[in-house]
């Protein structure tokens, strides 16, 4: 399975004259087995459109024509996620202050008796998250709990239809005009440590009677069969923060899992970049009513139905229980996703 990141929108609030403005990151995770043939289809509508372009920009898109895109994915296992936030309630101030928090939070529960490794680690995190401009801040903050979600959905919905895309699991970002130092540098200073401490506090939730054999396979380990260095990472991780062995003995390689197939690539040359630029801008589009119901209208059937419909859509600054509302037309196309959405267990019946 090969995950293709972007975002839509600026992650700047607009001027105050504009009473809303989206912006968002979204994955679409592809099949590998059938990624070749829906580049395939691409191209060929791609070229129908005769726009004179190597890339196409999902801005660029008339109705009809983003229509097509999502009924063209929409027929293939394809698993999309995204995270949203209206940047017209997150001046400056407001994301300065979440920004300053998440930074003393890395730090907050140190101690003397902490590991020294472990406070210099902390501090290093800290001291990257508070250095950051605003701008870079919330847009990696929304991609890392984007990753995050799309680990937990991609692993549920993939081992009861494709369980075999679960064993070789590849991240391919839009680098845009940043450097690939850049990039590396936020993955290992901000994710790596984020995807770690996720899945120590939350474990992955396994669906009995699932396939998570590839899963297991590549990125999971037991006692029996962990290897000297991942068996000393977990005796320092119990003995420097108190976590507990894993249990059942079983754990995943968290940092094989986020690392192992990852690139940072340049749009034009990657179709699965194009597809998730076209399909960001879209709803993006439509969100911020730019775009008319016929071109967005089938959106939904690429999305996982949630228990709640507006758990997509992050206000930065409120508690983690506080209900997230959205009102006006960013409410009725949250509705008519959710309305069009596709359960996430699987109806062995039909």
């Amino acid at each position: 399975m090969r995950i293709y990141i972007d975002e839509a929108g600026s992650f700047v609030a607009p001027p105050p004259s504009q009473p809303h403005s989206f912006s968002l990151v979204l994955a679409i995770c592809l099949p590998s087995s059938s990624e070749s043939d829906l580049f395939y289809e691409f191209l060929r509508l791609r070229d129908s459109w005769r726009k004179p372009a190597v890339e196409v920009k999902g801005s660029a898109l008339d109705e009809s024509q983003a229509a097509q895109v999502i009924d063209l994915v929409s027929g293939y296992e394809v698993l999309v996620k995204f995270f949203a936030l209206d940047m017209a309630t997150h001046g400056d101030r407001v994301v300065e202050d979440f920004k300053l928090r998440q930074a003393s939070e890395a730090t907050a529960h140190l101690t003397p008796e902490h590991h020294p490794t472990l406070v210099s680690q902390l501090k290093t995190l800290g001291d990257g998250i508070r250095d950051m401009p605003n701008q870079l801040f919330i847009q990696a903050f929304v991609t890392i709990q984007l990753i995050l979600e799309v680990i937990e959905e991609a692993t549920l919905y993939f081992a009861q239809r494709l369980p075999i895309e679960l064993g070789e699991i590849a991240w391919i970002l839009d680098r845009k005009d940043r450097t690939i130092t850049h990039m590396e540098a936020t993955w290992t200073t901000l994710i790596l440590p984020a995807g770690e401490d996720h899945f120590l506090r939350t474990p992955l939730k396994y669906l009995i009677g699932a396939d998570y054999s590839y899963f297991d396979a590549r990125y999971g380990f037991t006692a029996e069969t962990v290897d000297d260095e991942m068996a000393a990472h977990l005796k320092w991780i119990q003995e420097t923060r108190g976590v507990p062995p894993p249990e059942g003995g079983a754990a995943l390689d968290a940092k094989l899992l986020l690392s192992d197939r990852r690139e940072f690539l340049d749009s034009r040359h990657s179709l699965g970049l194009q597809l998730a630029d076209m399909l960001a801008t879209i709803l993006r589009r439509a969100l911020n009513g730019r775009l008319k119901f016929a071109g967005w209208q089938h959106f939904g059937k690429l999305l996982v139905r949630k228990g709640q419909p507006g758990s997509s859509f992050l206000q930065l600054g409120l508690p983690d229980n506080a209900p997230r509302t959205l009102k006006g037309h960013a409410a009725k196309v949250c509705l008519a996703l959710d309305k069009r959405a596709q359960s996430m267990l699987l109806n062995r019946n039909s």
